[in-house]
């Protein structure tokens, strides 16, 4: 080779190694991760990017992560596209010396497809279960004209309301609301489903939530919280909704009030206020309330929230309660009355600041409140069985007790977000001051003749004053074992640590008067005790997400220390507890639309001072109550384990769960009955641990879907049997219960007409150990039914009735028939003012029964009720969202 040969050859190797150079140091690294409203990662969606040479794609993981290597630009287009949202694009550059980029989480935004003139329903899957979501699509079910939210959620599976408007998600109370993922003003559930209009929903989420700064971390420990989330249809996100409203009945029973909410994407602002008076026979309240809210952004990532409510009442009620109780002595029965007059003026007010960055987190609240409150009772006991006794009592007292609480919590997520560290600090500071006036006449009989043989007068004074402070912090720190580009998932390891630090100042002044009227303090039934507890908590856990699965395990250690002192007489206690407890949370996608869900975990309660304290409390001169200072913690071991299942081509829906308890170290109260001054009985009750109390229950809802979603056939119930062991004097005994609840319905929805059907079944059964035999056994059988239907646009006509059977009532139970039924027409513009007239209890036969057992002892409780009413109310809708007004509820 010549010398010009092996000189061209040089060069070009030189010119091809400096190419290669220059185009291996102009290529970048691009990462990000994809979440929606809710900040939950969305796994499988493809990104593009595009620069003005090449196009590169990559695909988002279980964890929304997804990574585009080889980048030979610094500036591109970003697009995502994804079925069911917004399609999303954006420019980004890379800044000069930097090779790498790691965006801020991309959101993408719930798209609605609107199809004219084209019903689809029988195509709509009305559920999507997910790892921590269960999903209803509005789509699928009948929103009649005028339908609320709260109409709506009667048709979802395993959704129950009750008459307050608090719902429940298979057994678990909701606790939260918001709208499109964000917090949607006081973010009180009963409030605003019956103030939003159900048509303005594409999507309503039962979410297991577990805070949002856990959301932020991605570190989710212990029991979820259940959330409900409305996703609304494109453009409904705002607007002004509220009602003026007025009312009146035949019970002498009168209302008036008004909501007004404005709702913008960065402001909300909420007013309501309401007055209210009944005067009957059997009841005499009067309520009145007035509240308000704010929460508003002061930037894109800088949030402020405020709130006010003052409510005043006054109230008068009677009832009865009558308690059977058995003991090695006998069976003691008592027959219990009451009639009370409270009244009341409470106001509080809160406020938030939230602060959230790409790699910070801060939440600041603070809240204040001032109660006052009067109440005069009267109240008989009439005792009969192995005690031959009455009790007549009448008090007044007044009380007032204010306070105020703050929390601070601040996170901090890492550039490369693999770890985290949290932080916080809460206190609470309390007093509350009251003074009460007891009259108590107590009657002894003779156990042979049942004549009266002697009686006991006793007046006193009591002054009480209590103050309570509290302060407590907790640390956490979270680091990722994997890296975020792991196509297989996420793991992590946490570690945290939580103080608490309570101290109560009681102080119990007794005064009462002697023979020649003059008032003195009654030591014996005066007290001043000081505590302070020290509580500590340190948690290891492990976490792992998958796009199929979700798991954690833990392991908790709990060490407590309390401390007390009686100024009065030098005495001292110190209690030191410590205890360890596992937890274990896991969810597994089995396939799309059935998932399962494991919990288990440990929590351990130390006694409160009340029961440790050795010191006398003669507030009930019938039972006086001694603490034991040696009493242990109580730990509760709790395991859950649920199936939610949705077949989107057979319309059935299975959602099962089983859940048990177990108790170590139960604190009981351990009562028995000594001579007292006039040799007749009265109770002494102390405190003991003891073992062997455990629950197991189940509950299950099954729904099939017919007629493309408007025939619902839905049965749903539960079963639990315990056992709970206590002391009847100083034996050790037990009891076990069995309760089973069933439900059968049937529902027809459609556009103008909706017809419901329904049979229900309870059975409750409690046996005594000691005397083997079963001491409670209640049963109630019920039917109902109804019927709604629209005439034209104006007229909604519907009806109901029930029939009950009650079984093993000790009070005189009837078996009611329930017959209601109403009319509402609409009248103006868009239908914006109703007119209504309801008929309750045309019959007359409410009533309103319960039973409860406790140990060794039965309540069953009737309170006096007038049902029979007509009512009339007339109601005038504010309702305007996403520039069109709606149609009135």
């Amino acid at each position: 080779m010549s010398n010009y040969s092996r000189l061209s050859f040089l060069l070009f190797i030189v010119w091809i190694s400096f190419g290669f150079g220059a185009s291996a140091q102009s290529q970048f690294k691009v990462s990000g991760s994809l979440i929606d409203s809710l900040k939950n990662p969305i796994a499988g969606v493809t990104v593009k990017l595009v620069t003005e040479k090449d196009t590169l794609k990559s695909t988002s993981d279980s964890g929304g992560n997804f990574t585009l290597s080889k980048v030979n630009a610094n500036k591109f287009y970003l697009e995502v596209a994804a079925l069911g949202y917004k399609a999303f694009t954006s420019f980004y550059e890379i800044e000069t010396g930097k090779k790498t980029l790691v965006l801020a989480p991309i959101m993408l935004k719930v798209e609605t497809i609107h199809l004219k003139d084209v019903d689809i329903k029988d195509k709509v899957d009305p559920i999507k279960i997910k790892k921590d979501t269960i999903e209803y699509n509005a789509a699928a079910y009948t929103v009649r004209q005028n339908d609320m939210v709260e109409d709506l959620l009667k048709q979802l599976q395993g959704v129950e309301i009750d008459a307050h408007g608090a719902v429940t998600a298979m057994g678990k109370k909701m606790t939260k609301l918001r709208v499109n993922g964000k917090d949607f003003f006081t973010g009180n559930v009963e409030d605003y489903i019956r103030q939003l209009p159900a048509d303005i929903i594409a999507k309503i989420q039962v979410i297991d939530d577990y805070g949002d700064q856990a959301n932020f971390t991605g570190v989710k420990i212990g029991p979820p919280q259940k959330m409900l989330n409305l996703v609304t249809k494109q453009g409904m996100d705002k607007g002004i909704f509220g009602a003026i409203n007025a009312a009146s009945s035949t019970l002498n029973s009168n209302s008036m009030g008004g909501t007004a909410n404005i709702w913008k994407p960065a402001k909300q602002i909420g007013l309501g206020a309401n007055y209210g008076f009944t005067h009957n026979d059997l009841t005499t309240s009067d309520n009145k309330g007035l509240n308000g809210n704010i929460r508003t952004d002061f930037s894109k990532s800088v949030k402020f929230n405020a709130g006010y409510n003052l409510a005043g009442r006054s109230n008068q009620s009677s009832g009865s309660e009558y308690v059977e109780s058995f003991n090695p002595q006998g069976t003691l029965y008592d027959l219990q009355t009451s009639a009370n007059n409270s009244s009341g003026l409470n106001g509080s007010v809160n406020l938030g600041l939230n602060a959230v960055t790409k790699h910070n987190y801060l939440s600041v609240s603070l809240a204040a409140s001032l109660n006052n409150n009067r109440n005069t009772a009267l109240s008989t006991s009439n005792k009969t069985g192995f005690i031959l006794q009455d009790l007549s009592s009448n008090s007044g007292s007044r009380s007032n007790s204010p306070n105020i609480s703050g929390d601070i919590q601040y996170s901090r997520r890492f550039d490369n977000s693999q770890r985290s560290l949290s932080m916080g600090l809460n206190f609470n500071q309390s007093q509350g001051n009251s003074n009460s006036n007891i009259n108590d006449l107590i009657k002894y009989y003779n156990a042979a003749t049942s004549l009266l043989e002697k009686d006991s007068l006793l007046n006193r004074l009591v002054d009480s004053r209590n103050l309570n402070g509290h302060i407590g912090g907790n640390v956490q720190f979270s680091n990722s074992l994997t890296k975020p580009t792991d196509t297989t998932g996420q793991t992590s390891i946490t570690l945290s640590y939580n103080f608490s630090v309570s101290n109560a100042d009681n102080l119990q002044t007794t005064q009462a008067a002697n023979p020649s009227g003059n008032i003195h303090v009654v030591d014996s039934l005066s007290q001043h005790f000081i505590s302070t507890s020290f509580s500590q908590g340190i948690n290891l856990s492990l976490n792992r997400n998958t796009k199929k699965m979700n798991y954690s395990f833990g392991l908790n250690f709990s060490p407590n220390l309390i401390i007390g002192r009686y100024p009065n007489t030098n005495e001292n206690i110190r209690n030191y507890q410590s205890s360890f407890s596992p937890t274990a949370n896991a969810t597994y996608e089995l396939k799309q639309n059935r998932s399962l869900t494991f919990n288990y975990g440990g929590n351990t309660n130390s006694p409160d001072f009340n029961q440790l304290q050795p010191v006398k409390n003669t507030n009930n001169v019938q039972n006086v109550i001694i603490g034991n200072p040696n009493l242990k913690a109580t730990t509760i071991h709790s395991l859950g384990l649920s199936y939610n299942d949705f077949g989107a081509k057979t319309g059935l829906g299975v959602m099962v769960g089983i859940s048990g308890t177990v108790t170590i170290n139960s604190s009981v109260s351990k009562t028995i009955f000594l001579k007292d001054t006039l040799n007749s009985l009265k109770q002494q009750t102390t405190y003991e641990n003891v073992n062997g109390n455990y629950n197991i229950g189940a509950n299950y809802s099954v729904n099939k879907r017919l007629l493309s979603n408007q025939l619902s056939l839905s049965l749903a119930g539960n079963m639990g049997y315990g056992r709970n062991v206590f002391y009847t004097d100083t034996v050790l005994n037990a009891s076990t219960g069995i309760n089973i609840s069933s439900n059968l319905n049937c529902t027809l929805n459609k556009k103008t007409f909706s017809v419901n059907a329904g049979v229900s079944y309870s059975f409750s059964s409690n046996t005594y150990a000691m005397m083997n035999q079963n001491i409670s056994n209640v049963q109630i059988l019920a039917a109902n039914g109804g019927c709604s239907w629209m005439i034209g646009k104006k007229f909604r006509v519907n009806a109901s009735a029930s029939k009950s059977f009650n079984y093993g009532y000790s009070l005189t139970a009837i078996n009611p028939l329930l017959i209601s039924a109403g009319l509402k027409t609409m009248f103006l513009k868009s239908n914006k003012l109703t007119f209504s007239v309801h008929a309750n209890d045309l019959l007359n036969q409410g009533s309103a029964f319960s039973s409860v057992i406790d140990n060794n002892s039965i309540s069953q409780n009737r309170t006096k009720i007038i049902s029979r009413m007509i009512q009339v109310s007339l109601n005038y809708n504010l309702n305007h969202f996403g520039g069109r007004r709606n149609k009135s509820a």
